[in-house]
């Protein structure tokens, strides 16, 4: 194993408190007023974010999709880096190339971020869908259909990097996430932050943890097998 890839929402940094700001102001913005205390229910009796939008009564079109996305990216100061995240990039950066690999849009948007949570150092590679875009030779990478999107992530992740798909591991939180790089061939490690996801993050492992510090001995286990 020679690169490991990242997703960022939720795998490196608790976004709970922020997506529960974002999808309410969301929801009050189009007109349903819903409570912190029920949105925050709502997220984690809900595998996806998205859904947690039916759960709560209201149908994302691509108008609102795009006010919460938006309203996303500024509430980025609501974002915390997990426990143990940082000495764990620190000592894998030794032996691994990290490329952040994340849905987002915009490479500057996540730059940013990054910089904000002093996470940017230990990156080589961060890849985005505007990054992937251009490498693909494509006039856009649209958000959706969500597996092609990522399928692609993963595939200009594995070419600027240099790899087979065997040669890399991929952690993340959602099974959404993960599934595409299964397919791609690629190792999956699953980092489990809540129980509704378990299931679906699991049938897209080869690994579960519960901590980003467990990953090192993840890595060994993939080593050895």
């Amino acid at each position: 194993m020679r690169a490991l890839f990242f997703d960022l929402d939720g795998t490196l940094t608790d976004i709970n408190k922020r997506e529960i700001e974002v999808i309410r102001e969301t929801l009050n913005h189009f007109g349903l007023k819903v409570s912190r205390t029920r949105v925050e229910q709502a997220i984690a009796e809900t595998p996806s974010y998205m859904d947690v939008f039916k759960t709560l009564g209201f149908e994302l079109t691509e108008e609102s999709r795009r006010y919460w996305n938006s309203s996303f990216i500024k509430a980025y100061r609501l974002s915390a880096v997990r426990r143990g995240v940082k000495s764990t990039l620190k000592g894998l950066s030794k032996n691994y190339t990290l490329v952040c690999v994340t849905s987002r849009e915009t490479l500057a948007e996540v730059v940013e971020e990054l910089r904000f949570l002093r996470l940017d150092r230990f990156f080589k590679h961060v890849v985005t869908r505007d990054v992937a875009a251009e490498h693909l030779r494509l006039a856009s990478l649209p958000f959706f259909p969500f597996d092609e999107q990522r399928r692609k992530l993963y595939e200009c992740a594995l070419a600027t990097t240099d790899c087979d798909p065997h040669d890399a591991v991929v952690v993340g939180d959602m099974g959404r996430e993960l599934k595409p790089a299964k397919e791609l061939g690629i190792a999956t490690i699953g980092l489990v932050t809540l129980e509704a996801r378990k299931n679906e993050l699991q049938k897209a492992s080869d690994l579960l943890i519960s901590s980003i510090t467990q990953l090192q001995k993840a890595l060994a286990e993939l080593n050895k097998s």
